[in-house]
């Protein structure tokens, strides 16, 4: 696919205007445009207005247009009217025509003919408030309803696909900030709110390609924050391969609802999936010198059917959670990293269990897997270099790690543990401490696949020993523990047991 920055470019060019002259004592119109006209030349943009009219403090842009070009593709942003209005308190308050066209080229490959797709984003009764010193500016964000449609799409050498795009957002509000006054370290930060987003999508693919893919989908209320820095806009124009130094950003979303049902229709591999939950969270942040992401749901239901499956795939989970945290930037000293993997609750549709388990000889309790992983590790190589030639032949090494939480509870049956090792530097990590565990239930459970039949006799008679060998009993009813040793050299030992 081909790189969407253009578009984000040509968005922000209208909102997030950032001055880069001397601070004066009140914005005026003029001030404005002039801010929009310099934040486009630094994203290598070209804006252009085909009648532009000063009137007793206000500033009418007629036939507004910005292009921009890389060698992927090129947008255009099209706005027939624009009125910069001020308020004498030293605010301008913006208002535009109702539709915002964006057309967007590109070559589906090297050499091919290109294709154009149109896009409307239709904003009746949006308004924009600028406020703040030129350079520093704040931009409030009103709009009761905000509609994106899919226009024509034309070009290309043969049959295009049939799209049909509609996505509604309502009530969003924003507050943006964003200081420009150093040019090379452009910021900003914002809050936002939507009262919710409902959209469908109806795909038909070109001949002589057969299906439909039909989509739709809900988010609830939701709240956002975000903060950081553009790094050198200019660099970045001049040099879009380049990663923009100082380039960061961190944000922070929660939801109250989300659904999603997706249906493709064809002869043979139709399919359907429908899924919602009861909110969520969705954070992360980024940077030169690291990199973090976590998503977490709440009261989470799936099904999924399809032609290559036996039966339908139901399953409901209480919670979910996944997130990860790494350095990126070179450093001698060790740097955190961490993990977590949490799904708790999961309750399997009776469909897998009939088909697993006919019989109903294991226990339908929900399933829960945690892990919870922190440690750190030394950086040997700038993870974000261009030329990779400069790269180390290793990037990283593991210094050591700890097993906060492992919880695996499954048809009865419950495994825990904690523990924590170091690692010596070298190419492959070898680890130096101890985990300890505790299995819960496991007898019961083998006495019931045993009554089932579901598995064989000699299986089940070798797991048992091999946990009287390498385990020893805990202080509850069936219930074993044991602590694996990992000693210096690459050995293992489990109970006193030596493994290797």
């Amino acid at each position: 696919m081909p790189q969407q920055r253009p578009l984000v470019l040509t968005l922000s060019a209208l909102g997030l205007g950032i001055g880069l002259a001397q601070p004066a004592p009140a914005l005026t119109a003029e001030e404005l445009w002039a801010d929009w006209q310099s934040q486009s030349a630094a994203m290598g943009q070209i804006v252009r207005a085909d009648q532009i009219t000063a009137g007793p403090g206000t500033l009418t842009i007629g036939g507004y247009s910005s292009r921009f070009d890389d060698s992927d593709l090129a947008t255009v942003a099209r706005l027939d009217q624009i009125v910069m209005t001020e308020t004498g308190d030293g605010r301008v308050i913006v208002t535009m025509s109702d539709v915002y066209s964006i057309s967007t080229s590109f070559a589906p490959e090297p050499g091919a003919a290109p294709v154009t797709a149109v896009f409307n984003v239709t904003m009746p009764g949006l308004t924009i408030t600028a406020s703040g010193d030129v350079g520093a500016r704040i931009y409030a964000y009103d709009a009761p309803r905000i509609m994106i449609e899919d226009g024509p799409i034309t070009g290309g050498a043969g049959p295009l696909p049939a799209i049909d795009l509609r996505v509604a957002i309502s009530d969003f509000a924003a507050i943006y900030q964003i200081d420009g006054t150093d040019p090379a370290q452009i910021s900003y930060a914002s809050t936002s709110s939507i009262g919710g987003v409902a959209g469908a999508l109806d795909l038909i693919p070109p001949a002589p390609e057969v299906g439909q893919l039909k989509m739709n989908f809900a988010l609830g209320a939701s709240t956002g924050t975000g903060s950081g820095s553009f790094g050198d806009l200019a660099a970045m124009a001049t040099s879009p391969d380049v990663f923009p130094k100082g380039l960061a950003f961190n944000g922070d979303t929660s939801y109250d609802s989300a659904r999603i049902e997706v249906t493709f229709l064809h002869p043979q591999d139709a399919f359907t999936l429908l899924a919602s939950n009861q909110g969520g969270r969705l954070s992360a942040s980024f940077s030169e010198r690291a990199i973090s992401y976590g998503v977490a749901a709440r009261e989470t239901s799936i099904y999924v059917a399809g032609a290559d499956l036996p039966v339908p795939v139901t399953l409901s989970m209480q919670s979910s959670e996944l997130g990860f945290a790494l350095p990126l930037a070179q450093s001698a000293a060790p740097q955190a990293i961490s993990a977590r993997l949490a799904y708790r609750d999961v309750v399997l549709g009776p469909e897998i269990w009939g088909m697993i388990d006919p019989g109903q000889a294991i226990p339908r309790d929900p399933i829960s897997v945690i892990a919870d992983v922190t440690g750190s590790v030394r950086v040997l190589s700038n993870l974000f270099a261009t030329d990779t030639a400069k790269m180390a032949a290793i990037p990283g090494e593991l210094v050591d790690l700890s097993v906060n939480e492992l919880r695996i509870a499954v048809a009865g049956a419950e495994l825990t543990g904690t523990g924590a090792a170091s690692f010596a530097p070298g190419p492959v990590p070898v680890p130096v401490g101890a985990v300890d565990l505790q299995l819960r239930g496991a007898n019961a459970l083998f006495d019931r696949l045993q009554a089932a039949g579901l598995v064989p006799f000699e299986q089940l008679a070798m797991a048992r020993g091999l946990l009287g060998v390498f385990t020893r009993p805990g202080t509850e009813p069936d219930t074993v523990q044991t602590t694996l040793q990992f000693t210096e050299g690459g050995g293992i030992i489990a109970n006193g047991m030596p493994l290797r």
